[in-house]
């Protein structure tokens, strides 16, 4: 007996050989055009052959974007039967149209079907949590492209997340930090296709709950932490636990690399059955009381980044080695400890020297360092607390002053500036304030919205042309200072009153950097 998903790709094929039939003589090209048909949720992304996935979720209806699907070229439309369809819905006669009861359960087996069994071909590492699964996934793919056991025909590691999808120098933007299904397993694909030895995936809790990575073979799942957020969707903390937990408990990967020094991790930890192995990893002195774990002993903030004291015992060999990172925040350390555990546990080469070249996220606490200048540091804190949190991690490194360029996004949320004026009095040695997005507000407005939160607003620069902000900070600060510039991190553009411009930061940053390190080298 036919299970549902075998019935619907019965039904599938004998439409479309009824439709090649119709029109042409079957041959070798029809055939493949059947084989090579493609699973799509999003109507944007149909083209002339897709089958449309219709869904009913959170905020939206897919039964609303068939017509357009059927426009671009689908010729096939599964409805999740919860949908609600127009009263005036007439679908043409050669488009194969059919209700499933639970569509969204029969994804994982119809996606395994398009695309493959997973499971054979690509090792996925999910990484879960509410911070640092964005940094922990860019920093193992660096950590990939360094591994001296990679095959020359070989790529590293793809990611999948908030950044985009594909190799981290040339990622694909993507709308969620986890995509539907259909488009995961047609990612993972691409990337098996595309000789990559493994693929990092940021799995939220969203994902988890929406069953967006079901079917997946994790070969080893990394839990970060768990604090407040997504509570409108989760409606509690323990709702928003149960969720991450299914990444380890439901789908039962190799090896569990988890957080124990957070108290959900610590939790977690307990939950943890076989066949899964557990790894534990953390800064307090209870992690090497578990079997297996990699333990931070010692955290010290330089000027350059951090210098770690690393312990760890995995299949009963313990060992100890150093680290020297070009990385700020102390936070940071957590980050390392996951991805040297689950590199370990890849099987890819340990080597201290690929660690002393990783670099950050791009706009996430970037440093620009040139010699006998001051670092400059881009970032996208644009948040009263991730401002907070981005001056605290790079005043820990510091023995000079601190500037803070920022500035607030006109037409959004006008609370939180005098918040972020607050926040950068309290932290940061000397301010210029400057344009961030002003879209179609007046700057001079949002300015006066920020300085109305500063205590001192006599202490306070403006500048609104946000290269010039930089450059006078830059100019101003001494060798042994840092320069945080805040809000634009990785966008590449400025939206000033109806106009997206070309604006990129970190090119910006690096380029100024450069040029005025060259000229103090010609001046000595």
């Amino acid at each position: 007996m036919l299970t549902k998903a075998e019935q619907i790709i019965h039904e599938l094929n004998e439409h479309l050989l009824r439709n090649i039939k119709q029109n042409q003589t079957p041959n070798k090209a029809s055939h493949e055009s059947m084989l090579s048909r493609r699973l799509v949720q999003d109507s944007r992304q149909v083209t002339k052959g897709d089958i449309f996935v219709a869904l009913f979720g959170h905020d939206l209806n897919g039964a609303d974007f068939i017509k357009s699907a059927i426009d671009k070229g689908a010729d096939a439309v599964l409805i999740d039967a919860e949908c609600h369809l127009p009263d005036d819905f007439a679908p043409p006669a050669d488009v194969f149209i059919k209700t499933v009861q639970n569509l969204r359960d029969e994804l994982a087996a119809l996606c395994q079907h398009f695309y493959f069994a997973q499971s054979d071909v690509l090792p996925v590492i999910g990484i879960t949590g509410t911070n640092g699964k964005t940094s922990i996934s860019h920093l193992l793919a660096q950590i990939a492209d360094m591994d001296s056991t990679k095959l020359k025909t070989q790529n590293g590691c793809a990611v999948i997340g908030t950044m985009g999808t594909g190799h981290i120098d040339n990622l694909v933007p993507s709308n969620n930090t986890t995509p539907g299904i259909t488009d995961v397993y047609k990612l993972l694909s691409t990337f098996s296709e595309s000789n990559f030895k493994a693929a990092a995936m940021e799995v939220s809790s969203h994902a988890l709950a929406q069953g967006r990575v079901a079917g997946l073979a994790f070969d080893i799942a990394v839990f970060t932490n768990l604090t407040h957020e997504h509570l409108d969707y989760h409606g509690t903390m323990d709702q928003y636990f149960a969720e991450k937990a299914k990444l380890f408990i439901d789908y039962q990967p190799r090896v569990a690399v988890i957080n124990v020094d957070d108290s959900y991790g610590e939790k977690l930890g307990h939950l943890v059955t076989e066949p899964t192995r557990l790894v534990a990893y953390g800064q307090s002195e209870s992690v090497p009381a578990y079997s297996e774990y990699v333990w931070v002993k010692t955290v010290e903030c330089q000027s350059y980044g951090l210098h770690l004291e690393i312990e760890w015992q995995l299949s009963g060999s313990k060992e100890t080695t150093s680290l020297d990172l070009p990385l700020y925040g102390e936070f940071n350390a957590m980050n390392i400890a996951a991805v040297f555990a689950t590199s370990l546990l890849s099987g890819w080469a340990f080597d201290s020297s690929a660690y002393a070249k990783l670099k950050p996220v791009p706009g996430r606490l970037e440093l620009f360092v040139e010699p006998n200048q001051p670092i400059a540091i881009v970032d996208y804190a644009h948040t009263p607390d991730a401002l907070k949190a981005s001056l605290k991690a790079v005043k820990e490194h510091l023995s000079g002053e601190l500037t803070l360029v920022f500035g607030c996004g006109g037409d959004r949320d006008t609370s939180k500036r005098p918040l972020m004026a607050e926040v950068a009095e309290r932290y940061a040695d000397h301010i210029i304030v400057t344009n961030d997005n002003p879209r179609t507000e007046d700057q001079e407005i949002i300015v006066q919205g920020i300085m109305a939160g500063f205590k001192n607003p006599q202490n306070i620069s403006i500048e609104y042309d946000r290269k010039l902000a930089i450059e006078l900070a830059v100019s101003r600060a001494n060798q042994e200072d840092a320069i945080l510039i805040a809000g634009k991190g990785h966008e590449d553009y400025q939206i000033i009153g109806d106009q997206k411009i070309d604006y990129d930061e970190r090119a910006f940053t690096a380029g100024f950097m450069a040029r005025r390190a060259s000229a103090s080298q010609l001046k000595g």
